[in-house]
């Protein structure tokens, strides 16, 4: 029997609560991991959610181990010393300041080419956090076991914090280490959601709701970009749409307010508008009863009935509202003034395969 580290059958706590297994599924598919890696997007995660972060600490710890047979990333990083010699830009003021030159020395700024860099710090960070986090033994020794490999090569243990780790980006020539940085990356989200919602600490319920907000619409978005056929194309959410507006006043365009769709899904005939909210499908009406949300309904009207005119697809373009739900599950539909509007809930607390298939029936059912 495998060896295995039980981790906290916990759930993120926010106005709707997720089981933690489920948020590492939303994290993967809004991870560039999930966009680049097929075996990934063919693998049994559906079934089994909780082995998720043991597969993706198995994409990290191979994609280290490939890079080891090559050779590491380097970067170029400015450097200040004390040399017995000139090397790069002489630091004036540290040298009078501490009479160097009288001691036969220079203080020096100059750039060192090392491994020491945020990529492969970044990489050390992850396989740590995999160390702690996830269930197969063997895997905790291999990650543990290429920590040590990577400091005898001379890249720091310090951890990134957040803030670093988001600005590690995998350039152009750096595309032989952009397996490892998308894999460390996705450890580490996976990491801190487990961490954090086994921790006793006294947590800010809205600041959690406000991040898995975002999550929830990069993991629509994500999961669309790598599942649906090359015929659909997926917007990135950086769509604004322009008001069909005439003879308007000179001040008018400078404030009307933007919209900017969350995600857009288009093929030959077709364009869906698909609505994000992570928030409650149903609102208490004037008297009690429960009615979709005023302002997200009107939202998603005006999203897709001021386009009307603008073009082909305009004319014809489809308006879904994407809730998550725990409960209560809704999927209602109508045609208003000519177009499609859908509304329907995901349960983030049902299985994966379930949620997989509510998000495929937004591209799936006929307009």
């Amino acid at each position: 029997m495998t060896d295995t580290v039980q981790h906290p059958g916990v759930v993120l706590s926010g106005k709707t609560r997720i089981p933690v297994r489920n948020l590492w599924v939303l994290m993967l598919y809004a991870s560039r991991l999930y966009q680049t890696q097929e075996g990934l997007r063919s693998s049994d995660i559906e079934d089994n959610p909780d082995e998720l972060i043991n597969l993706v600490a198995e994409v990290l710890v191979t994609a280290v181990e490939r890079r080891l047979n090559r050779s590491l990333g380097r970067d170029y990083q400015e450097r200040h010393a004390v040399l017995s010699r000139v090397r790069g830009r002489i630091d004036t003021l540290t040298t009078e300041s501490r009479a160097l030159l009288a001691q036969g020395r220079i203080a020096c700024r100059f750039d060192e080419l090392t491994v020491d860099n945020l990529r492969n710090r970044l990489v050390v960070t992850a396989l740590d956090a995999a160390a702690r986090n996830v269930q197969m033994i063997e895997l905790v020794r291999l990650a543990q076991a290429l920590i040590a490999t990577l400091a005898q090569y001379g890249v720091s243990r310090r951890p990134l914090g957040r803030r670093a780790v988001a600005t590690v980006t995998v350039g152009r020539n750096d595309q032989e280490d952009a397996e490892a940085v998308d894999a460390a990356k996705l450890m580490l989200e996976m990491a801190i959601a487990t961490e954090s919602a086994g921790s006793r600490t006294v947590r800010d319920p809205d600041r959690d709701a406000a991040t898995v907000r975002r999550l929830y619409e990069q993991a629509v978005r994500g999961f669309y970009q790598a599942v649906l056929p090359p015929e659909w194309r997926v917007a990135n959410g950086e769509t604004h749409r322009r008001w069909p507006i005439s003879e308007a006043t000179p001040g008018l365009p400078g404030i009307l307010p933007v919209m900017r769709t969350d995600i857009e899904l288009e093929t030959m005939g077709r364009r869906i508008i698909v609505e994000t909210k992570f928030a409650n499908a149903l609102k208490p009406g004037q008297y009690g009863d429960l009615r979709l949300a005023r302002n997200h309904l009107f939202q998603l009207y005006a999203y897709v009935q001021s386009q009307h005119e603008l073009d082909e697809l305009a004319a014809s373009s489809e308006g879904v509202l994407l809730y998550p739900t725990v409960g209560q599950h809704i999927d209602e539909s109508a045609t208003i003034q000519g177009h499609r509007y859908r509304f329907l809930t995901v349960d983030l607390t049902g299985s994966t395969r379930d949620i997989r298939e509510t998000l495929l029936s937004v591209p799936r059912n006929a307009h």
